[in-house]
């Protein structure tokens, strides 16, 4: 990058409710816990597990306008949702994102009964407060809805980088970053450890996981079946146990404004991780859509850790398994983490080829319960 050519910060994307579509500005003000009106709402089943794109991925096309006194959300050819802050119940409601349970706050009966009928489920809006009850450890400080993290930049020319290697074009969207930065060097931002915008000073925490959200087409609210942008993230940019990384995750060390156009001022850096890249090999992994496998479906008995329930031969062991209450791990939830390995102790299942599944795995006796899908009678150990 020459001097002439300076990072400037070119666009500031907050995400009111976590999973729905972005609001573009041009300044932002910059709270420990993340952008003023970041992910600050969240929608929740009754027992305040945190409810996403990852299996909803039609909430992505619910935007949301931002207004003096609340804001407004749209979502097609619903009656638009007027939210002002002043209706709040704010009655205590647990909350749970992935493993952090805090308190937050109920919102309106009008919001619950809004998003349910689109997501054709029960669900609450929550409201995380003015100051998040989450107190994250390996932060220091309190953080609101966001999954761990409260920023995350990503450059320009990763994205370009991504998009050459890639055979399907990407958005920026698909990222959900909250900053995004310019350039002409892909992935610049892996060898940041601190950086100053505007009044801000930032730390790099570590590279930002993708999972099967990065794959939602943003237009269409639903999931490619080609898998990408993961498949190609997989050949490029991933571990040995093989999560993807795109983007860097960041705290605030200080609150204040930030403007787009604000030059990207590096305070210090860090060595960049190196992963290997497999684009001249083959990647002989493909991923195969559950959803697409032609049978009939057939009730058959599912148990998990002794937890016997009717399960049935069309979904997921991970699908079916939540649906009974017994979260297993997981992340991608596209066969290519690993995190959500599990133990089939007895009975078959239909296990298509997965990054994340090794051939020792397979020998071994373990599936991925995102994409495996039971054929007959199963027991599985989690």
């Amino acid at each position: 990058m020459s001097a002439q050519q300076p990072v400037t910060l070119s666009q500031i994307n907050l995400f009111p409710v976590k999973s729905i579509a972005g609001i573009s500005l041009s300044s932002a003000w910059v709270e420990k816990q993340g952008l003023v009106f970041d992910r600050r709402f969240m929608l929740a089943l009754h027992d305040g597990s945190m409810v996403t794109a990852r299996k909803h991925p039609k909430m992505v096309k619910v935007s949301a306008t931002l207004t003096a006194m609340g804001m407004v959300l749209s979502y097609e050819d619903q009656q638009p949702l007027k939210l002002n802050y002043a209706d709040f119940d704010m009655k205590e409601a647990d909350a749970t994102v992935w493993k952090d349970a805090f308190m937050a706050y109920t919102t309106t009966e009008e919001a619950n009964v809004w998003f349910s009928g689109i997501l054709e489920q029960p669900v609450q809006l929550l409201f995380c407060g003015e100051q998040s009850n989450r107190v994250r450890e390996k932060i220091g400080h309190n953080v609101s809805f966001a999954d761990g993290y409260p920023l995350l930049v990503i450059s320009e020319a990763s994205l370009d980088e991504l998009n050459r290697r890639s055979s399907e074009n990407h958005m920026m969207a698909q990222f959900r970053p909250n900053l995004v930065v310019s350039g002409d060097e892909p992935f610049i931002e892996d060898g940041w450890k601190r950086i100053r915008i505007g009044e801000v000073e930032f730390e790099i925490v570590k590279p930002c996981e993708r999972c099967i959200l990065t794959t939602v087409d943003t237009e269409k609210g639903t999931f490619r079946v080609s898998k990408e942008p993961l498949k190609t993230l997989l050949t490029f940019r991933a571990n040995e146990q093989g999560g993807t990384f795109f983007g860097q995750n960041m705290v605030a060390k200080n609150e204040g404004v930030i403007r787009a156009g604000d030059v990207i001022e590096v305070l210090e850096t860090q060595p960049k991780v190196k992963y290997e890249d497999k684009a001249s090999k083959k990647v002989t992994a493909e991923q195969k859509e559950p959803s697409k496998l032609a049978q009939e479906n057939r009730a058959l008995t599912v148990s998990i850790n002794s937890n016997v329930f009717e399960g049935n031969n069309t979904e997921t062991v991970l699908e079916q398994a939540e649906k009974n209450g017994l979260p297993i791990m997981n992340s991608c939830r596209a066969g290519i983490c690993g995190a959500c390995m599990v133990k089939l102790e007895s009975g078959e299942v239909h296990q298509p080829d997965a990054p994340g599944l090794w051939d020792v795995d397979r020998k071994a006796g373990r599936v991925l319960a995102c994409c495996c899908i039971p054929k007959t009678d199963i027991e599985i150990s989690a």
